[in-house]
C-alpha cells in the first residue's frame, strides 16, 4: 500500500529564486513556485493506517517554510563565497552579490529540482521517525505544476 501527499493540494509550496550555472537558459537568476510531494509505502499498521498523514505534512511544510522567499544557494558549488553579510556567487562571467539574509545555503552542488528532491529526502530520513511497517519513501519537488523530479529510498 501507499499513501500520497500532493504538495499543491496540501499547500506544501514555496516560492524561491535560483540559478543553474551550467544551463544555458537557467544560468540566469530566476524563480519558481515549487511544491513538495511525498509517497510513503508500507503495510497497514495495527491502527489501520500506514502512518499519520499529518506528521509527514507538517514536516514538509516546515521545509517549505525554510525555503520560501529565499535565494537557494548550493553551498557545495565552488563559485559560492560567503562573507558576514553577503553571499557572492560566481556564475559564468557574472558575479552575484546577494544579502546573506535573503539566501538559504543548502548542502548540495546545484539547485535543480533533482537535487532539491534529494535534499528534502535526506532531511526527512534524518528527522522523521517512520514506523517499522513503512518500507519506502519518495519525495518529488515540482518547479511549477506538471514538471518535477522524484527520488526515493528504501527503509
Amino acid at each position: 500500500m501507499r499513501l500520497e501527499i500532493n504538495g499543491w493540494s496540501s499547500k506544501i509550496t514555496f516560492s524561491a529564486t535560483h540559478v543553474i550555472p551550467t544551463h544555458a537558459k537557467c544560468g540566469r537568476l530566476h524563480g519558481h513556485d515549487y511544491a513538495i510531494n511525498a509517497i510513503v509505502e508500507g503495510e497497514m499498521g495495527p491502527d489501520g493506517v500506514i502512518m499519520d498523514f499529518i506528521s509527514v505534512k507538517e514536516f514538509l511544510r516546515g521545509i517549505a517554510a525554510e525555503l520560501d522567499h529565499r535565494v537557494l544557494i548550493p553551498a557545495k558549488d565552488p563559485g559560492v563565497r560567503l562573507s558576514e553579510h553577503y553571499v557572492e556567487y560566481k556564475v559564468g562571467d557574472n558575479e552575484l552579490k546577494l544579502p546573506r539574509s535573503d539566501c538559504i545555503l543548502l548542502d548540495i552542488g546545484v539547485t535543480s529540482a533533482e537535487t532539491l528532491a534529494g535534499f528534502v529526502l535526506m532531511r526527512m530520513l534524518e528527522k522523521v521517525k517512520f514506523p517499522t511497517n513503512v518500507s519506502r519513501i519518495e519525495i518529488g519537488v515540482d518547479e511549477g505544476r506538471g514538471q518535477g523530479a522524484w527520488t526515493g529510498a528504501d527503509l
